[in-house]
């Protein structure tokens, strides 16, 4: 799978919160967006994930065009998204929000799915049966993100899911990147600090809504 923006606009009302932002995540490669508060980053992968509306420009997994397709589809077609605001479901348990990409995709759920998860991040375990309105901040993340990974996709759009997190669960998810990486995964992390990503395969800088490449 490979992902191509090309030239895509965003406006939010008024601002112009992406300006002609063109970049291509091939199979098997991470790449990185880093820029402060404000500069476009969560409009860009709101806008990827047909969250909010692209003004103009392209987005394309493989030769298949997704520009402004609703988000379920986009969901279905492989693609997996961290919000910044993690966006959980406050009644149902850590585990029930996990699982939701699985049900809605019809996707069955293995039990190494779960292993390997736990094997990275044994606390999860004690939190499945705990109603996430419940968890604190890093947890809800740490819930945000497994979620995203539940239904195995082939391309991960992360919002700044490493803020806020103990050093040890960054690394831990930086690892299961990695590791998923070798398998053919295409992933897209964006971040205000640069020192979160210098790991990734290519790293973007974005101000304004204007994008240019940092490494």
């Amino acid at each position: 799978m490979k992902l191509k923006v090309e030239n895509v606009n965003i406006f939010r009302g008024y601002v112009h919160a992406c300006k002609n932002v063109s970049f291509e995540c091939k199979e098997g490669e991470i790449i990185g967006i880093v820029g402060p508060n404000g500069a476009g980053k969560t409009s860009l992968l709101q806008g990827l994930m047909g969250l909010i509306p692209i003004h103009s420009g392209h987005v394309y997994l493989d030769n298949l065009e997704i520009t402004n397709l609703p988000p379920y589809k986009i969901a279905r077609l492989g693609v997996g998204y961290v919000p910044e605001d993690r966006r959980l479901f406050g009644d149902l348990t850590v585990k029930e929000n996990i699982l939701l990409p699985c049900w809605g995709k019809k996707v069955k759920v293995e039990d190494e799915m779960f292993s390997v998860f736990e094997e990275l991040f044994p606390k999860i375990k004690e939190l499945y049966d705990k109603r996430s309105m419940y968890c604190s901040g890093g947890e809800q993340m740490l819930t945000a993100i497994y979620r995203a990974f539940s239904s195995k996709p082939k391309l991960l759009l992360l919002d700044e899911c490493f803020e806020g997190l103990a050093p040890v669960m960054r690394k831990n998810i930086k690892d299961y990147l990695l590791k998923e990486k070798n398998k053919g995964i295409l992933a897209v992390l964006t971040e205000s600090n640069p020192n979160f990503l210098t790991w990734v395969d290519k790293l973007y800088h974005i101000e304004r809504g204007e994008i240019s490449l940092a490494k």
